[in-house]
């Protein structure tokens, strides 16, 4: 059985695997074959060796450039607390920067450098006085410059000036500008469409209801429940037809209040149908499918309507139509634009729809 002594002290470090045989060598005895995590001692003793923490991530890919552009040019830079305009880093370091001169009120910041960047800097004058001003068409126009209504300011050079020009039946235009000199702005605004669109005594769109199966007293219709804010306007087409043809005019004779109760000799005798809604004829075998309660609830008559007419069309799984469910109806100001199955099929803009 081989002894192997007991080593006392390992102040010769880690031995070289080149050396191993060595035991000629004078530190050979004070040496250690592998010393992992382990810091020798002049003693002769080890200690474990320290932890890390984190200092800073390494660069990416190669430093990158920042600059500083100051207005005006004679202006001090103070880069990291160093007078500079410039400075290579490496991606991702932070700044801070400091831009000050004479006459001019000082600025600061911090930056986050990701990629070659010229940062341009304004200093706003302590002293010069400029006129900035809108001139409008229609020159009715209401202009708000920083906040209040007025067609001009005096602010001190490169100065940031914050507008807005609105007025009714117009498109609003924002903006801002830096005032580096008595400067006028003209703004021209331009209609705005959908507020020019007019319903006259049927009052402000609202919403799509929904298109409907109904029958006349010949063929099947399709039929479009638009609401008003004074009624509902119904749209006929024939039952083939997905919507009706572009630029149609509208039947105004089919627009009818929310009180009015065409059907209440066909339909109205389920006491429980609070409201009716119609979309044709006033004869009592032009009949709607389908009505509405007070909560826009989807309501049916199909046994009373299938035993009135002995027929009624049906969907792919057998069931009665009653309602085309792939119709949704996007009101957007004064106009209704009507998807079928995702496509934009119809709009409605205006008393004429045209």
């Amino acid at each position: 059985m081989s002894i192997k002594p007991t080593r006392m002290q390992f102040n010769g470090g880690e031995l070289s695997p080149w050396l191993q045989g060595r035991t000629d060598i004078a530190k050979y005895d004070k040496t250690a074959k592998l010393c992992r995590n382990f810091i020798p001692l002049v003693e002769g003793s080890l200690k474990r060796r320290g932890g890390t923490h984190f200092v800073a991530q390494t660069p990416l890919d190669d430093d990158i450039l920042f600059q500083i552009v100051p207005t005006p040019a004679e202006a001090k830079v103070l880069i990291n607390g160093v007078e500079r305009t410039s400075i290579t880093v490496a991606r991702g370091d932070k700044l801070y920067y400091e831009v000050s001169c004479d006459g001019y009120s000082q600025t600061s910041g911090n930056y986050v450098v990701l990629e070659d960047t010229q940062l341009e800097v304004l200093l706003v004058s302590k002293s010069e006085l400029y006129t900035f001003s809108i001139q409008t068409v229609p020159s009715d126009a209401t202009v708000v410059i920083n906040g209040y209504q007025r067609n001009s300011v005096r602010v001190l050079k490169n100065s940031t000036v914050e507008y807005q020009v609105f007025k009714d039946g117009y498109i609003l235009q924002k903006g801002s500008v830096v005032v580096q000199y008595d400067q006028t702005l003209d703004i021209s605004l331009q209609l705005d469409e959908q507020t020019q669109i007019d319903y006259g005594d049927w009052g402000t769109l609202e919403k799509f209801v929904g298109c409907n199966v109904f029958m006349t007293s010949g063929p099947f219709r399709r039929g479009f429940l638009i609401k008003f804010s004074n009624g509902y306007l119904g749209v006929v087409l024939d039952y083939n037809q997905i919507a009706p043809a572009e630029g149609s005019i509208l039947d105004e004779s089919l627009f009818f209040q929310t009180n009015y109760d065409l059907y209440n000799a066909v339909i109205m005798h389920h006491a429980q149908y609070r409201a009716c809604v119609a979309v044709q004829g006033a004869a009592d075998d032009d009949v709607l499918v389908s009505y509405y309660g007070e909560n826009n609830e989807f309501l049916n008559a199909i046994s009373y309507l299938h035993a009135k007419f002995s027929r009624w069309p049906y969907d792919e799984n057998g069931n009665y139509i009653t309602q085309f469910s792939d119709y949704v109806g996007v009101v957007s100001g004064n106009v209704l634009k009507l998807y079928y199955q995702g496509n934009l099929v119809w709009e409605l803009k205006g008393r004429n729809n045209v």
